[in-house]
């Protein structure tokens, strides 16, 4: 199958206020973040539903594990009520810029190659600090490059929080 490319990444505001509350309420020196679930239409990918990191994530300075169990659960219920599907994750980096880090890449790239999974493209939504607020950008990852992409939806919230 064809890879679909992705243009665009578009918040619902369900998923960003998962986000923006998850931000307001994190530890500013560690990084937190959870999965994305939506669908993919044409070139762009919509966000339903974003995930917290769960009860067992890891979280460092400069490395983030979402809690699986928390994240799949999620899922389930996301698909069950309107078949939002996983197409990436989103992550903050507290002490760098919103860029995909040289270990996100490697992630990005080992999941989209796990043919299990099935991904076409990888969605990664990165927060990082913009003075005392945070910034966020929207990437994709297919065909081993990773682009920056528009991102939609902030339009009730200010892209710096």
């Amino acid at each position: 199958m064809t890879p679909r490319s992705v243009t665009a990444v578009h918040l619902a505001q369900e998923a960003l206020r998962v986000i923006t509350d998850e931000l307001r309420t994190a530890d500013r020196t560690r990084e937190t973040g959870g999965i994305l679930l939506g669908h993919h239409v044409h070139d762009t990918v919509t966000v339903q539903h974003a995930g917290t990191p769960g009860p067992e994530a890891v979280q460092t300075s400069t490395y983030f594990l979402r809690d699986r169990a928390h994240a799949q659960t999620l899922a389930d219920h996301a698909y069950a009520q309107d078949h939002s599907v996983w197409i990436g994750e989103w992550h903050t980096h507290p002490t760098s810029r919103p860029v995909p880090s040289s270990r996100d890449a490697a992630t990005y790239h080992q999941l989209l190659n796990d043919p299990e999974l099935a991904f076409h493209s990888f969605i990664a939504v990165i927060v990082g600090p913009r003075g005392p607020h945070w910034n966020i950008t929207a990437w994709t990852c297919q065909n081993n490059t990773i682009t920056q992409v528009a991102l939609h939806g902030l339009q009730h919230q200010s892209r710096h929080w």
